[in-house]
């Protein structure tokens, strides 16, 4: 297995890029306002490794595999997991397409829309 960390790329290249992987991890550690990434990732079929923290508990839940980063014998545990358990990469995908469904981008750019007419 090989990780690597991809910096930031512009939304094509991001969502081809979600297609030549087998895991998006997400190791956010104190909050994550809503975890776009991790929504184009379930949309595009890549399932979700993440920290539970803020935000990303919320928009992922049980869609995605929760794991406690700052131990890492759990998160190899559960990379390992990944890669091993019969069913499992096909179960998260299909719950990352469900789930990703739930926060469709014209509803997100109309509610903070409304949002912004409200506090002005």
């Amino acid at each position: 297995m090989r990780a690597r960390y991809l910096g930031w790329l512009r939304r094509p290249q991001l969502w081809k890029t979600f297609t030549e992987h087998d895991l998006l991890v997400m190791p956010s550690t104190t909050l994550e306002a809503m975890g776009l990434v991790t929504l184009e990732a379930q949309a595009c079929g890549l399932p979700v490794l993440y920290q539970p923290v803020p935000g990303l508990s919320e928009a992922l839940a049980a869609s995605a595999l929760a794991t406690d980063f700052t131990h890492t014998a759990a998160l190899a545990r559960e990379i390992e997991r990944r890669r091993t358990a019969p069913g499992l990469l096909p179960a998260l995908r299909q719950s990352g397409y469900t789930n990703a469904a739930r926060y469709p981008l014209s509803a997100t750019a109309r509610a903070l829309d409304d949002l912004g007419r409200q506090l002005t």
